[in-house]
């Protein structure tokens, strides 16, 4: 690059950080309070060697655990147990914000015609390029830092968590040059995000297969190299070069590709579509259902694999339970409970768990409609006949019918699961029903989003704030003691905890006539408001 291309990233950075000013304290809260919240919580759980045994023999030598987190060394060791504990979100967080946050300042820009805009005053051509990567680096610096430091916090080794904290970081800055690759080939936004989420995707999969079979499988994914350093037992560094040699690479690649492309275009050439719409897309529900096709299959897939893993977990937990009675606190039950009632409280745990993640689908569907408007979309299929009310009741019922069909799927990803980790399946029925028994409090958070769509559109972001506060209940809420005032906010807490408990008719109507209140309240204050584009 000449010094001409990047003329004026400085001022685009500030600007960046404007436009995200809520955004991304909500990226690095929400992530990096869940990892403290995480890194903090655990060591109070094994605070004897003997905890610390039952651990390392029954996660240790599980599977599922290998699939899901990859073979984490010194599980023997309180800090190896905190980093298998957190891993799973702390990798996957971290790759899904560099994603999110440089596809919105590289390609969303591009898509929208905003960059264009920029580029006409003095700003550099690759500048918004180089913008995007210094974002994402940042970003990935700061999470990999607040992770090293919660762990210092609970006392852990430093050497262990500064090793964690930078394979971490790495990791988030590989992904980010897998992201701005994505940002040349795509057209799109949408097409950006499902190249490097499917990037993402891979490798963990790929360090989680490897893991499984104990193989040099894991050694073709970045999530292999990062946790390949060791961190908690041997401390090995020169993994780290591996990680940093593949984002030098892949920069290369992509300042090569962007060199070979038309500003606004992209490498892959879009598919035409057909000449003529069919007559489902004639209708609002059609159109707001064809745009968020790609956003519910994804989910779909996730979701469903997601609900298998855990479901095949279900089988060793009165093993893990009885190594250490406390982690029964943590599923809402007594050490000293019967089998099935372990079973029982664990599968409540994951029912919540599960449906608190599909709150993360329903208010980025819901939120396409504010992402319609900013780009200007909205106001075209409004001077069609369509009208205000009729366009946000269609995309509110796409994400609403879109969040049951994910929950019934979740139930029947718990079922096989299940039944492939145990050899029953005889609770197909019974799991599904169980997820659907926590359903309404996914649907509330989705109304909210309307709500805020319609009557604050500028805070939307409130919406993810809400989720996050969700999530850190659901998942901390016991541990810390948090008072029944504060747990109560989160619509999960009123309804009954299936299967532990019997199922509840007043809560679960109740919660669905809320989210019927906030649709309409949505609803009347999109049709009185003026529009919003930017």
């Amino acid at each position: 690059m000449s010094s001409t291309s990047v003329t004026g990233v400085g001022h685009l950075l500030r600007l960046v950080l404007r436009r995200d000013r809520v955004r991304l304290p909500l990226w690095v809260v929400g992530l990096g309070g869940t990892i403290v919240a995480s890194a903090l919580a655990v060591p109070p759980l094994y605070d004897t060697p003997e905890k610390i045994a039952g651990y390392a023999r029954t996660v240790g030598a599980s599977p599922v655990s290998y699939l899901m987190s990859g073979r984490q060394v010194g599980l023997d060791t309180l800090g190896g147990i905190v980093a298998n504990e957190i891993s799973q979100v702390a990798q996957l967080g971290i790759c899904l914000m560099v994603v999110f946050l440089v596809v919105r300042h590289t390609r969303a820009e591009e898509e929208s015609g905003r960059a264009e805009l920029l580029r006409s005053t003095v700003l550099g051509r690759d500048a918004a390029t180089l913008a995007g990567l210094v974002y994402g680096v940042a970003t990935a610096l700061l999470v990999g830092a607040i992770t090293t430091t919660s762990m210092l916090a609970a006392g852990l080794d430093a050497g262990g968590s500064l090793t964690y904290g930078t394979g971490l970081a790495l990791l988030g800055v590989a992904y980010t040059a897998v992201t701005l690759v994505a940002v040349q080939l795509s057209t799109s936004a949408r097409g950006a995000l499902g190249l490097a989420g499917a990037a993402v995707a891979v490798g963990y999969l790929v360090r989680g297969l490897g893991a499984m079979e104990d193989n040099a499988l894991v050694w073709l994914s970045p999530f292999g190299w990062a946790q390949g350093m060791d961190a908690f037992g041997d401390e090995r560094w020169w993994p780290a070069a591996l990680l940093l040699g593949f984002t030098a690479l892949l920069l290369a690649v992509a300042a090569r590709l962007m060199a070979h492309r038309d500003f606004g275009g992209g490498l892959l050439a879009t598919r035409p579509g057909p000449a003529r719409a069919g007559r489902l897309l004639s209708t609002p529900f059609g159109v707001a259902a064809r745009l968020q096709r790609g956003l519910l299959l994804g989910w779909a897939v996730g979701l469903f694999l997601l609900g298998m893993l855990y479901g095949a977990v279900i089988p060793t937990v009165p093993d893990l339970i009885a190594s250490n009675p406390e982690m029964a606190d943590v599923v809402g039950a007594s050490g000293q409970a019967a089998e099935d009632a372990l079973v029982d409280a664990f599968l409540g745990y994951i029912y919540l768990f599960m449906a608190v993640i599909a709150c993360g689908f329903v208010v980025s569907s819901v939120l396409r409609l504010r992402a319609e408007e900013e780009a200007g979309r909205t106001e075209m299929v409004l001077a069609t006949p369509v009208s205000r009310t009729s366009w946000m009741a269609a995309t509110t019922a796409v994400a609403l019918i879109a969040a049951a069909k994910l929950t019934v799927l979740m139930g029947l990803g718990l079922a096989v699961g299940y039944g492939v980790g145990s050899g029953e399946w005889d609770r197909v029925l019974p799991q599904v029903g169980g997820q659907l028994a926590y359903l309404p409090g996914t649907l509330v958070v989705g109304a909210l989003a309307v709500a805020l769509h319609g009557l604050l559109p500028r805070g939307t972001g409130l919406a993810w704030a809400a989720v996050a506060l969700i999530a850190l209940q659901v998942i901390l809420g016991q541990l810390l003691g948090l008072p029944d005032a504060v747990q109560a906010i989160s619509p999960f807490w009123h309804l009954a905890a299936v299967p532990v408990d019997d199922f509840e008719v007043v809560p679960y109507t109740g919660l669905l006539l809320l989210t019927a209140a906030l649709v309409a309240a949505g609803l009347w204050g999109y049709r009185r408001r003026d529009a919003v584009t930017g």
